[in-house]
């Protein structure tokens, strides 16, 4: 029996008998690193099925606390199980290949045919004969084409009657009929519209009230143009332009 087996052999059976006694890996590591220590008598006392045993014991256990020690000795910084070992990357978006482009501007382009809305600055506008009837008074009124192109218009004037002061006088005239179709002016071409005054009283109106002027928007504009025109009226009442035959 040479030291190492005498020394596991005295670790297990000193005193008396521990057959479940275990070694672990640390002890045996200690006793290889002792020097010799004689125990004569321990191999008389256990034989050498004690022997064969601690032999098995150091084969097995002595690899394992190598690995162990070896283990151990890693380095703190290695990354641990499952941790990724280099930093996650973010990729770019990448940029849109025509799928969002910018919206056009709008355009004021005009169809074939067409020709442009025709603005206040373009227009004149002058009062035609009056006639009466079952107390309403019937005035054809005529836009002119001043300018030097070709304008279109549609629908419904805005008018309202005006005293000497240039205030409204009752309420703005209202839409009588139907809108009617487009209009087309050449340079110096008319348009005409027909206004019809109430002068019958009314609850709210004893008298017509009179005015002196009128205050007429062109259709779609935000711009009126005015001339005189005396009158006394309780309501007002407008239809859309037409062209003039």
């Amino acid at each position: 029996m040479n030291d190492l087996e005498r020394r596991l052999s005295d670790l297990l059976h000193t005193g008396a008998p521990e057959p479940t006694r275990i070694i672990t890996p640390g002890e045996i590591a200690r006793l290889a690193q002792r020097g010799p220590m004689p125990h004569p008598r321990l191999t008389q006392r256990w034989g050498v099925p004690l022997l064969a045993a601690a032999a098995v014991l150091v084969a097995v256990a002595v690899p394992a606390v190598v690995i162990g020690l070896a283990r151990n000795s890693a380095t703190p910084s290695s990354p641990s199980l499952g941790a990724p070992t280099t930093a996650p990357t973010t990729a770019s978006s990448p940029s849109p290949t025509g799928s969002h482009t910018s919206a056009p501007s709008p355009t004021t382009s005009i169809p074939a045919g067409a020709v442009a809305t025709c603005l206040t600055s373009q227009l004149s506008l002058a009062a035609g004969p009056t006639n009466g009837a079952a107390g309403s008074l019937y005035t054809s009124f005529s836009f002119t084409n001043t300018g030097g192109k070709p304008c279109s218009m549609h629908g419904f004037p805005g008018v309202s009657l005006l005293n000497d002061a240039g205030a409204i006088v009752g309420q703005p005239a209202t839409r009588d009929g139907s809108t009617g179709s487009l209009v087309r002016l050449g340079a110096g071409q008319r348009a005409q519209f027909i206004l019809r005054v109430g002068t019958a009283t009314r609850t709210g109106c004893n008298v017509p009230r009179p005015s002196s002027q009128i205050m007429v928007y062109p259709p779609e504009q935000s711009v009126p143009l005015r001339i005189p025109f005396t009158t006394g009226s309780c309501a007002v009442s407008v239809q859309s332009v037409t062209a003039v035959k």
